[in-house]
């Protein structure tokens, strides 16, 4: 844990210098949403409804997949990542630490650009709701950092990496992307917050969410450390 640390903090150092992940993700997420308010011309409160989860979560997806390559890239340039999987930490102690940091990145930036575009769109969500929409986002970010970071490492070095990592990556997460879509819709849905339907449809969608981040918990630092080493 000490050497996750010790990587973690030194990404997190690096960002908190150049800002360059957070500050393209951020402005790459807010872009986003105003060309999806612009296209479907929100101005009806059901179509606000609708298209909303999927305005959060496309942004969640494509801002995210800027930031993995990002995170990547920057160890590429200097053959840090050689010099990583060459020391004492073990292949393991860097994927959770790269993991931790896409994580982080991914979360922040969606703390910024989720009340942006609730406020853009026009939408009041209840207390309860932006709960539930963030916890649904924290679940989202955490499988979509896990499968990002291993396919990320993996095609690190393979032309056209830009397009090949969201044309894998994106496949493998649909389960978090229909679960957080889902999660998202009954959060900002006009019904009372205290309808039982509606708390059981959200428990469902967490825990299939949930489900998928503990399989590859479990199996994404394995397969890094099987794929980087050969």
């Amino acid at each position: 844990m000490k050497t996750v640390w010790l990587i973690l903090s030194k990404d997190v150092l690096v960002e908190l210098r150049t800002r360059e992940v957070m500050l393209t993700m951020g402005l790459f997420g807010v872009l986003i949403v105003v060309i999806f308010a612009f296209t479907f011309q929100l101005g009806n409160d059901h179509v606000i409804k609708e298209v909303a989860p999927g305005i959060i979560w496309v942004t969640l997806a494509f801002s995210g997949n800027l930031g993995i390559a990002r995170v990547i890239d920057r160890e590429r340039e200097s053959g840090v990542m050689q010099a990583l999987l060459l020391s004492p930490a073990g292949p393991a102690t860097i994927f959770w630490a790269k993991a931790l940091g896409v994580f982080i990145f991914i979360v922040a930036t969606q703390l910024v650009v989720m009340p942006l575009a609730l406020v853009f769109v026009g939408i009041n969500a209840p207390a309860e709701g932006i709960l539930l929409l963030t916890g649904g986002i924290v679940l989202g970010a955490l499988g979509f950092a896990l499968i990002g970071t291993l396919f990320g490492a993996m095609l690190a070095d393979v032309r056209l990496r830009e397009v090949l990592i969201p044309v894998i990556v994106f496949p493998i997460i649909i389960p978090v992307l229909i679960g957080g879509a889902e999660l998202a819709l009954i959060a900002l849905a006009d019904q009372p917050p205290i309808d039982q339907t509606r708390l059981a449809a959200s428990a469902r969608w967490m825990a299939i969410m949930g489900g998928f981040d503990l399989v590859y918990l479990a199996l994404a630092p394995w397969l890094f450390q099987r794929v980087m080493v050969d």
